[in-house]
């Protein structure tokens, strides 16, 4: 089964040059598609599609003793058709998350804690432990098998990445 990736996205985050999630949307248009966020009007799909657990929020834990194990990527059998990226400054991603009701609830997917962080170099001030849009669909990616597409994108990113 194919997984969805769907980048919410912050308004402000549609207009930084610096945007990861713009490579795997341009690179993967079959595979990733954006909706942009709004407080006041979300998307219905996507309201649906979160109710119905069909699609599940990645949101990183806290730490390994946090992570759940209903919240790890599943088997193939189990896993959803969608799963929904914030994609913004972990500020707004929190402020994103605070601010929907329908994020709140929503079923949630982690990837295992990284401590090392992310390597993007772009941004500044960013979580301790947390990545940037595309480390986590790379990271998404190699844990389901889609190693090809995962190394594809890490291509991509370690090229935008080096441009500092």
């Amino acid at each position: 089964m194919t997984v969805q990736i769907i980048l919410l996205t912050h308004e402000r985050e549609l207009v930084r040059a610096n945007n990861t999630g713009r490579l795997a949307i341009t690179a993967f248009p079959e595979s990733v598609i954006r909706i942009p966020w709004s407080r006041t009007a979300p998307d219905p799909a996507l309201v649906a599609a979160l109710a119905s657990q069909e699609a599940k929020l990645l949101f990183p834990a806290a730490s390994e003793k946090n992570l759940k194990q209903d919240m790890l990527i599943k088997p193939a059998l189990t896993r959803p058709k969608q799963i929904v990226i914030l994609d913004g400054t972990w500020q707004e991603a929190r402020k994103m998350l605070r601010q929907s009701s329908y994020l709140k609830s929503a079923a949630r997917i982690a990837l295992p804690y990284k401590e090392s962080g992310s390597t993007f170099v772009l941004r500044r001030n960013q979580l301790e432990g947390g990545l940037c849009t595309a480390e986590c669909i790379i990271a998404l990616w190699q844990q389901v098998g889609y190693e090809n597409q995962a190394t594809q994108l890490m291509s991509l990113f370690t090229a935008l990445n080096n441009l500092n």
